[in-house]
């Protein structure tokens, strides 16, 4: 017999996740027993497990009780109850006096110390977390936390469980937000700090998706969690840390305390009643025209070469070409900047590159991009800053049209969008594996998973090369003076070996 059919699991708590996390114990053959606040409540909850079963073409055999009911034959407790210590610790007080004597307790926080909890039950050793995503039927990732107190085996026996339930466990030690939502608070802060900066959202979120990868932009996918729930979720990690990279953005401050909580209140990032994402991402890209006849391309610079290897871009390749691109991703030298000009006496050059240092180095009626070829298809972002100076010559969109790649206007801003959210949600990656929270592998797999990204933040380090990622971490740095621009010491003494073997 398997550790998970025929077992009996109590869950408290039936908002979303509660219900969700029933339905996928029930779908591996557990008894499953559920309650929440009230007799009422509870009943209201089972309801819509029902109903969301059969929408989903199953049958819920899951049951009602109250929690002291749950806990008489339970061996696994499960809480999903309010974001919110008092009311944890108040729940699992209470489990300790009416559950089992061999009872494991599993909580679904995504942000609270596990081993706090641990201490509210009285017993650390059988307190562990297991965070499912929203939703726990669909989504493949489990945050197995281990406390410093959590026993060996109680940890064993959870990643069994939730490999019979499907899913697919990531080991992290019991540190703020765990792995997913701790890598990726830069990904939202820098998202938010670039519309404060004049960006608007979907200009950051067309961005995100096309040259990234990503399924959902980071704006949206804050107004589908909800503003109020990231803020709670920023405030517990400054708070832990005490770290000023963590303190939560104002604009979402104010948005929230206006109600504008996201797209459940119709308004957050995008006024859903306006103009919702998709439309908005429509509207802010540009698609790839016809491409021009008789024309071909040279690609120079340090970083020419991975350019020159894509097809859209080897096929047009030519050595006394009228249009070259000047590929450039990481801080330029006066090398760099004097090669431009040279370049741009005899031919229409387009620099490729996101620092900042173009804005005040970029040489009259030359282009500036940021070209991303790492996937099939060509995306850019074009720089248009009238308050820089900076327009969009003839020669840039007929570059994009050569190469048939979408593209999306951005402001003259330090790392533009692509780069400065990847390179902070990989620092900030660097940080979680320095810290011993987890593994680099895992790390990859979690954000994979949970996040659909099309790879995880060690493997695009690798791909962008250590030293060009940490330059542009530097220039962040020099540029807005922020100190969560500053690398980790991993990705320093990375770039050193990189440095070394050059």
């Amino acid at each position: 017999m398997t550790r998970v059919a025929g077992m009996t699991v109590a869950v408290a708590g039936l908002g979303p996740m509660g219900r969700g996390i029933a339905r996928v114990f029930d779908r591996a053959g557990a008894r499953v027993v559920v309650c929440d606040v009230s007799p009422e409540a509870t009943e209201a909850g089972l309801a819509l497990i029902r109903r969301e079963a059969e929408a989903d073409g199953e049958k819920a055999t899951v049951e009602a009780g109250t929690l002291r009911s749950a806990l008489r034959e339970a061996t696994l407790f499960v809480e999903a109850v309010v974001e919110n210590m008092e009311a944890k610790a108040a729940l699992l007080a209470e489990v300790r006096a009416h559950g089992r004597d061999d009872l494991v307790v599993a909580s679904n926080t995504s942000s609270l110390s596990v081993g706090e909890m641990g201490k509210a039950f009285g017993d650390p050793s059988r307190v562990i977390g297991l965070h499912f995503f929203n939703p726990p039927t669909k989504m493949r990732l489990v945050e197995v936390i281990k406390a410093a107190a959590t026993a060996d085996e109680v940890h064993e026996n959870a990643l069994g469980i939730v490999r019979e339930l499907g899913k697919t466990p990531v080991t992290c030690a019991d540190s703020p937000n765990f792995v997913v939502n701790r890598v990726c608070r830069p990904l939202y802060y820098e998202a938010q700090l670039l519309v404060m900066q004049g960006l608007e959202p979907a200009v950051v979120d067309a961005v995100a998706r096309g040259a990234l990868g990503h399924r959902m932009g980071p704006l949206e996918l804050l107004d589908f969690t909800g503003l109020h729930t990231h803020l709670a979720s920023s405030e517990t990690a400054h708070r832990e840390f005490g770290d000023p990279r963590y303190r939560p953005i104002p604009l979402v401050r104010g948005l929230v305390r206006n109600g504008m909580t996201g797209r459940a209140a119709g308004r957050g990032f995008y006024d859903y009643a306006v103009e919702p994402p998709r439309d908005g991402r429509g509207r802010v890209t540009r698609a790839a025209g016809p491409a021009p006849e008789g024309v071909s391309l040279n690609v120079t610079g340090p970083h020419a070469a991975a350019l020159r290897g894509h097809p859209a871009v080897a096929r047009h390749l030519a050595g006394d070409a009228p249009l070259v691109v000047f590929s450039c991703h990481r801080a330029p030298t006066p090398e760099d900047v004097e090669q431009v000009r040279e370049l741009g006496r005899r031919a229409r050059v387009v620099v490729d590159g996101s620092d900042a240092a173009w804005r005040d180095l970029l040489p009259a009626d030359t282009g500036w991009v940021r070209l991303h070829a790492w996937r099939e298809e060509v995306f850019a972002e074009v720089v248009e800053d009238p308050e820089a100076g900076v327009a969009v010559p003839d020669d840039t969109y007929a570059l994009l049209d050569l190469l048939g790649a979408a593209g999306v206007r951005v402001l003259a801003l330090p790392g533009l969008v692509a780069d400065r959210l990847a390179d902070c949600l990989a620092n900030e990656a660097y940080a979680v594996v320095e810290e011993g929270t987890a593994r680099p592998e895992d790390v990859d797999l979690a954000l994979r998973l949970a996040m659909n990204h099309p790879e995880g933040p060690f493997a695009y380090v690798r791909r962008a090369g250590p030293v060009t990622v940490a330059s542009r971490l530097r220039s962040l740095l020099a540029e807005i003076g922020d100190s969560r621009y500053r690398p980790t010491q991993l990705m320093r003494r990375q770039v050193s070996a990189e440095t070394r073997r050059a």
